[in-house]
């Protein structure tokens, strides 16, 4: 094993000082042949690729050191208390005990487990459904939790923060011996039956850590055809972002040091949702996170029609983009310079949907105008062009640290298809500024399925302008000289127009079929790298 991760550690850094060497080339290229003529078209075109390049940098730095994967055997351990919160507020009763039921009988001492399920619906229902669990597992003390109604002064946060907040302060004052805080959401179920002994344990280890983060996965139709597993992200960046320091909560699946909390005033109320911001202001403080790759939580529903991705996607995205111009990682006080980075990749990674909107445009004005961006001949444009797009694919390949190559083209097709939410999103927060923020929805836990034309009215307009971009300029061909074929601008034109085309269908996804059940597509854990911890 030790011999394996040396040999994708030096994949790694191989692939990205390849990758920078080949964009420094590429930079140098787009400047040194780019036509001066036409500067409209030519200027936006090479900022727009110095970002991108740039922030390429910034992510090869970040991910030049990397956690492994392995996760060593729990430790043997005095179990302490720990107190679990479950905020709800519109989950279905049924989902909600599904999820009680996964806490209830992971291995873990009942006699050492408090379960805290804050019902911000008020509902009956789920009041039942907490007194049956307490008839049928006496030992744990099981509550159900009325937080203080929205909106009012006894209410300390506007949607789940002021829910967790308030069992927070419940747990403190019935329970002021338990020293760690395990947050779930109400449709995660608990993935890894030691996973209170490896977070637990760790944070008994370490106790200078205050929060652990483990992998959030999800059940999801066939081929996920939403990356709702993201697994490039929690088998592969958050690696790096361990390694650096700069691992975040991401809001279940999460054990926090109770004293950890209290640091930083319980949970955070500025952001939309409280825990990328919390484990931010957590790090500000002095404090340090951990990463556990295991299964944490399991999603028993993941957003899988547009409507429902694009509000999930563009809420992360908002929360983002709201630290990155209001409280911005390179003047914030406290963090050193590798967790500045990560947290500064986090907002370019969204601000890049600006210059990728720019890059799909310029094909298009090319063809539409008759505007040569470079003046080397087409083959050498388009050799450059698609051996530098394919390097750039094989490094995404191997940070993602064992995802496949059509997970790493379907997040290609999400990033172009999610372009305008993520935009939106960047406008949003500037629009609402630090001190003013837009009313939390919860994310729904059905699937709708439906033609969603509206919401991929932007997708489709751009696809018509490249279709239409194309069509124009091969009709202007014919009796003019050979040496007029944009061929390197039909090559981006076509490229970006297969990519939308993808995620239009998506648009229509589910139409036609009955929606799944709830797990009804379980993850396969045989199928991810170093799913397995290692033992001994």
């Amino acid at each position: 094993m030790p011999g394996k991760l040396w040999r994708s550690d030096s994949l790694r850094k191989g692939a990205g000082v390849t990758l920078v060497v080949a964009s420094l080339i590429y930079a140098g290229w787009i400047v040194a042949d780019l036509t001066v003529r036409d500067l409209w078209v030519s200027l936006p075109f090479l900022l727009a690729n110095a970002f991108l390049i740039a922030l390429l940098f910034v992510t090869v730095y970040d991910n030049w050191h990397r956690l492994p994967l392995a996760v060593a055997a729990p430790p043997d351990l005095a179990e302490p208390y720990v107190a679990v919160l479950v905020p709800t507020y519109n989950e279905p009763p049924a989902m909600v005990r599904r999820t009680l039921e996964s806490v209830l009988t992971q291995r873990w001492g009942h006699d050492r487990l408090v379960v805290v399920v804050g019902d911000d619906g008020h509902r009956p229902a789920v009041r039942a459904m907490v007194e049956d669990l307490r008839r049928r597992f006496p030992a744990v003390p099981l509550h159900h939790h009325l937080p203080p109604r929205r909106h009012t002064p006894e209410r300390r946060g506007d949607a789940k923060d002021g829910n967790l907040n308030s069992m927070l302060d419940f747990v403190v004052r019935a329970y002021p011996e338990i020293e760690f805080v395990e947050t779930r959401d109400a449709d995660d179920l608990v993935g890894d039956p030691d996973f209170l002994r490896h977070t637990v344990g760790h944070l008994v280890r370490h106790p200078d850590i205050a929060y652990v983060q483990t992998v959030k996965d999800a059940h999801v139709s066939p081929g996920d055809p939403f990356g709702n597993r993201r697994r490039f992200f929690y088998r592969g960046i958050m690696l790096s972002r361990a390694a650096a320091g700069a691992a975040f909560p991401c809001g279940s699946g999460l054990v926090w040091r109770r004293s950890g909390l209290a640091t930083i005033g319980g949970f955070p109320t500025w952001n939309l949702v409280e825990d990328l911001y919390s484990g931010y202001l957590a790090l500000q403080h002095g404090l340090r996170g951990a990463y556990l790759p295991i299964d944490g939580a399991v999603g028993q529903v993941a957003p899988e029609d547009l409507p429902n991705v694009y509000k999930q996607l563009g809420t992360w995205a908002m929360d983002t983009m709201r630290i990155f111009f209001w409280r911005s990682p390179l003047t914030t006080r406290g963090l050193s310079f590798r967790q500045r980075l990560q947290f500064l990749e986090v907002g370019l990674f969204y601000l890049s949907s600006v210059p990728t909107l720019v890059l799909i445009l310029t094909p298009a004005s090319c063809l539409l105008f008759d505007v040569r961006m470079f003046s080397s001949h087409v083959v050498a444009h388009i050799a450059y062009s698609a051996l530098y797009v394919m390097l750039l694919a094989a490094y995404m390949y191997v940070l993602g640290n064992g995802t496949s190559w059509r997970e790493v083209v379907r997040a290609k097709q999400m990033w172009v298809g999610l372009m305008f939410v993520y935009i939106s999103a960047c406008l949003r927060a500037l629009y609402y500024g630090p001190h003013r923020k837009p009313a939390y929805r919860v994310t729904r836990k059905d699937r709708r399925a439906a033609l969603y034309l509206k919401e991929v009215a932007p997708h489709l307009v751009l696809l018509l302008l490249l279709a239409a971009a194309v069509v124009r300029h091969l009709l202007s061909l014919p009796g003019s000289p050979a040496h007029r074929l944009d061929l390197g601008s039909v090559f981006w034109a076509v490229s970006y127009g297969t990519l939308l085309c993808a995620f239009i269908r998506r648009s229509w996804y589910g139409l036609g079929e009955p929606p799944p059940e709830p797990g009804a597509h379980a993850p396969d854990p045989a199928a991810d790298v170093g799913e397995t911890a290692l033992k001994g």
